[in-house]
Parts: structure tokens; sequence; C-alpha cells
């Protein structure tokens, strides 16, 4: 990680362009643009956020893309961020510990949103960086909400498909085929149900 040289000019253009910003005033973006030491540039595979890290600095990304993974299924990724996209609030709302890993995929620029930068800032930008804070948070409860819902009707379905097949299965076991034959059978069986 390095810090980014940006002239206040180039990081203001820089954050006027970005959607998460939007609804924020042509000064409240220019008092952003004027806080020094506040944009990290990470290279390809660099890590910006690890989980179980202390750290409690929330993070805008302004250029560039991140993964988002967990040590407990380290090749799987669970997210793709872009620009625009706010992380770590959970951590710098509560003052928790970190709950994934963000990667840097490409070369990305990261706008740091810590505690110092919120102090030297006017009441009226902190009031509309929190604002936005918790309508990023609603719209991924809501998000998550709806996957939940999609997960249980597929869960219910498959559960349902798995007492409908249940015979079948039986005549599969029963059949004296060999366990690839078996296998090959409940496979066919599962994607059948998933189509």
């Amino acid at each position: 990680m390095t810090e980014s040289d940006e002239p206040t000019q180039n990081f203001f253009a820089l954050i006027n362009n970005i959607p998460f910003f939007r609804d924020f005033s042509q000064q409240q973006k220019k008092e952003i643009a004027s806080l020094e030491n506040k944009v990290d540039v990470y290279e390809p595979k660099a890590i910006i956020v690890e989980e179980g890290g202390e750290d409690v600095t929330a993070f805008v990304l302004l250029k560039g893309e991140a993964i988002v993974t967990r040590n407990d299924l380290p090749t799987v990724v669970i997210n793709t961020l872009t620009m625009g996209a706010l992380f770590g609030e959970v951590s710098f709302l509560t003052k928790t510990p970190r709950t994934t890993n963000i990667i840097a995929k490409t070369e990305a620029k990261v706008l740091r949103l810590d505690g110092d930068m919120f102090a030297k800032l006017k009441r009226d930008t902190r009031d509309k960086l929190k604002d936005k804070f918790i309508e990023v948070l609603v719209g991924r409860i809501s998000e998550m909400n709806s996957a939940l819902v999609t997960l249980k009707v597929e869960l219910e379905a498959i559960s349902q498909a798995a007492v409908d097949y249940q015979q079948e299965f039986d005549r599969i076991l029963k059949s004296g085929k060999t366990m690839k034959e078996v296998f090959g059978g409940i496979n066919t069986t599962i994607t059948s149900l998933i189509h």
C-alpha cells in the first residue's frame, strides 16, 4: 500500500464521479477532497482489509476492483467490489473485528474514512456520510433478506424433491449397481431437479 499524492483538484474530480458521493453537495465533496493523507493505493492481490483485524476504518473504492473472501473458504469469492463501493463500515460503526478479507483484484485506489477524518469534517458533511452508511447498510439488509427468501424456497423445493424421489433413490441403491453407477444416478437426479 502507498499513500496517494493525488492533488486536491484531481481527487475532487475523482470523487465527483463516484456514485457513493452523488448526493453530496459540491462544497461537501471539496471539503473531503481537501483533507490530507486519506487515499491509499493497493497493488493487485494486496490485502486491504484482513479478517479478524482490529482496524476500524471504513473505505470507499475510488478506482479499480476488489474481492471479498473469508478465511474459512479462501478460494470462494463472496463478492466483487467496484468503483464507489463502501466497505469496512460495520467494523467502523460497531468497533468490532473484521469479518471478511478485502483483496485488491486490480490496482485499487481507496478513500480511508476513519475517526480522524470524521473529526476534521464539518457536522453536515459527517451527517451526510453517516446517512450514506445507513443507506448502504439498509440496501445490504434488503438484498440479504431477498437472498434468504430465495434460498429458503430453493431448500424447500430440494427437500420436497428429496421426498418425492426417495423411492427412486431406494430403487437405485437396491439395484445392485456399483457405487459409481449409483452416484451417477444421483447426480443425474439432482441435475434434473436443479433444471
